[in-house]
């Protein structure tokens, strides 16, 4: 006996019905169990289901109707294939047979052939079932493993460009730090005469003249006209070095919101400029930056992601001026927004244009394949733009390029208006 063709059970009250099944069944190689009620069929099943059941409907105290109606309600029974067979012929029969959840019918007397046919068949979908229902759940976790690994690539590629960005950051607030601290000092140092010109002047109610007299030698001393000019050059230093840093602050502020999910209204042009603000140590004094903002309304929208492809976008186009082979000294990023309506439907246009290396027919058909880059080993591993593509496509929106070698570069990101 094949004990892999798999296991009967046949629920029958006529003992003749239940031989001869069982002789019809085994002489194929199935191994075949018996019960001679509905009561005993459920008790059997529960201890050990079986592949397939054969089962009557006319049987006293239970009928076949009522047994399948039991197993399909348990689900982890309700999957077993259920073959009525029974000695009624009518088509009502037959219907309420299926829509107790039978899958097949046969009717008696009945044909051993036609009985190992039905039972083969059902054999198999039952094998195919179970078979797709174990690759289903291994693609399953194959998709959840993906999204994992998919999940580690966009943290990885934000700490990469967060650390790119470190050293420019610190570059950038050493700058302002170093107003405010060099003015200070320079303050400290002046502070002594003007405290001891405040002390004379607390003497001139009684002692006006030699107070006057004082005063006049002091001026003369400390150049009193340079020491006010000093000063006042050192605590607009001090403000500009303080704004300085606090607009840095507000960068960073903005553009750190990387991982909120909540859609919430923004200011795109923020969002923007804090993409700007922290690549400035990158491009100041080589690439002028032209702005043309457009009138926009506070956007909805995750601006914690915008802000990630935004810094994509404007990282490549600073690199890829410094990719020339020589810069001008008249490169230039644009920086345009508008609303227009595509398909009927209003989208904020933001529009970013560089002077730099521009691209072939062959990178550009390319552009947004995962780890497909152009730049040098270790400077970009082909994930920002595969990362923004996805974030703007589930904002409703989509990434346009124009770009022609040795031309610049456009990238156009359409954000459609989004209900609340």
């Amino acid at each position: 006996m094949d004990e892999s063709k798999g296991t009967i059970l046949v629920v029958d009250d006529t003992p003749a019905n239940l031989q001869l099944l069982e002789s019809i069944l085994q002489e194929k190689g199935y191994t075949v169990r018996a019960a001679i009620s509905g009561q005993m069929a459920l008790k059997a099943v529960r201890h050990q289901p079986p592949d397939v059941i054969l089962l009557d409907i006319n049987m006293p105290a239970m009928n076949g109707y009522e047994v399948c109606r039991e197993l399909k309600s348990d689900p982890l029974l309700a999957e077993i294939p259920v073959i009525f067979v029974s000695a009624a012929v009518e088509t009502a029969d037959k219907l309420h047979a299926f829509e107790e959840g039978g899958v097949d019918y046969v009717t008696k007397p009945f044909q051993p052939l036609e009985v190992l046919a039905r039972v083969e068949t059902h054999l198999t979908l039952s094998r195919v079932r179970r078979e797709l229902e174990d690759k289903n759940r291994e693609l399953e976790q194959a998709m959840n493993d993906l999204r994992l690994a998919q999940t580690q690539l966009v943290q990885s590629e934000k700490m990469a460009a967060l650390g790119l960005l470190t050293a420019g950051i610190a570059h950038e607030l050493n700058n302002p730090l170093n107003f405010i601290a060099a003015s200070v000092q320079g303050l400290k140092k002046t502070v002594a005469p003007v405290d001891e010109l405040m002390a004379l002047c607390q003497l001139l109610p009684q002692e006006a003249g030699d107070a006057v007299e004082r005063i006049a030698d002091w001026g003369r001393e400390h150049q009193a006209a340079e020491l006010r000019e000093t000063m006042n050059e050192l605590v607009d230093n001090a403000c500009y070095g303080a704004n300085r840093a606090a607009e840095i602050v507000t960068g960073l502020r903005v553009f750190s919101r990387l991982d909120e999910a909540e859609k919430k209204c923004a200011n795109l042009h923020e969002c923007l400029d804090a993409a700007l603000m922290l690549l400035h140590s990158r491009y100041r004094d080589r690439i002028r930056i032209e702005r043309n903002y457009g009138e926009l309304p506070p956007w909805l929208c995750q601006p914690g992601k915008l802000n990630q492809v935004f810094m994509n976008l404007l990282a490549n186009a600073v690199d890829a001026i410094f990719a020339k082979p020589g810069p001008g000294a008249d490169e230039v990023i644009r920086v345009a927004t508008r609303l227009e309506e595509r398909q009927g439907r209003i989208c904020a246009v933001v529009e970013i244009v560089d002077s730099g290396t521009g691209m072939p027919d062959e990178v550009k058909t390319r552009l947004f394949q995962p780890f497909f880059t152009t730049k040098e080993v270790g400077k970009g591993i082909g994930l920002g733009l595969a990362i923004s593509h996805g974030i703007v496509r589930d904002h409703g929106g989509s990434i346009e390029v124009e770009s022609e070698a040795g031309h610049g570069s456009l990238f156009r990101v359409v954000l459609p208006q989004i209900e609340a």
